[in-house]
């Protein structure tokens, strides 16, 4: 059985002094998050220190409760699940929701599979695919000198494009992390962009929160699929500019 390692411990292990010399072994330990849902680390955080400290996996101690938790704690999930993707990082977790939500899985299952997901008010497991098991790269981008590279392979909007508007790009970044709505529209311009990415299924929408969705590519994905469709792969290709 794997050693339990905790944020704490992954921070001070990440440090310059604590951090896993190159070319180490793969660590054994698994990251455990969770347990407080109020001490996530943001996800470009975990994205910086998981190449840095190598961990055997990344576990969701608790249930991932979409009909309980505020939208603000969601919003920070998804975007971990989606930066635990992009670095090649295998993930444990479990997902609850309500009935009326159901709709959601979609916007979702380019993220890494859940264990288990279940109906809150049906207390039965929901057995639909969940698409990034079978389906790999089903929603990322690349981002090049002056341009993001967008591809969507979902069936509902699947398509190609070059995301190359200064003001499209920032509202993108901008909701990595996961943001309130309002601090996205504040910004007039900022907002015409953010809603167009919401109807382009690339920003979700989560009560007043919302987050990019789009997995960041930063590796070719040679073996992804023995990473159970994640990011992972046996050798780097660069971007077409520096990350």
């Amino acid at each position: 059985m794997n050693a339990l390692m905790d944020i704490a411990e992954l921070r001070a292990r990440g440090s310059d002094e604590g951090r896993v010399r190159v070319g180490g072994r793969p660590g054994s330990a698994t990251l455990t998050l969770g347990y407080d849902w109020a001490e996530l680390p943001t996800a470009t955080e975990l994205a910086a220190l998981l190449p840095r400290v190598p961990v055997a996996a990344v576990r969701l101690a608790e249930p991932v409760d979409l009909s309980v938790l505020p939208a603000h704690v969601i919003v920070r999930i998804i975007a971990l699940l989606r930066e635990c993707s992009s670095v090649g990082a295998q993930v444990t977790w479990s997902l609850t929701l309500g009935a009326e939500q159901l709709d959601l899985i979609p916007h979702l299952d380019h993220l890494p599979a859940p264990n288990s997901i279940t109906v809150s008010e049906q207390g039965t497991a929901y057995i639909e695919e969940w698409r990034s098991s079978g389906n790999f790269g089903l929603l990322y981008f690349r981002r090049g000198s002056t341009f993001l590279s967008v591809v969507d392979q979902r069936p509902e909007s699947s398509g190609e494009f070059i995301m190359d508007d200064p003001t499209v790009i920032e509202a993108f970044f901008h909701c990595l992390e996961g943001r309130a709505w309002a601090d996205v529209i504040r910004h007039p311009g900022r907002a015409a962009a953010a809603r167009d990415l919401v109807s382009r299924g690339l920003i979700m929408r989560v009560g007043d929160h919302c987050v990019t969705l789009p997995v960041h590519m930063r590796s070719w994905p040679l073996g992804a699929a023995l990473l159970g469709g994640t990011l992972a792969s046996a050798g780097k290709k660069r971007d077409d500019a520096a990350e």
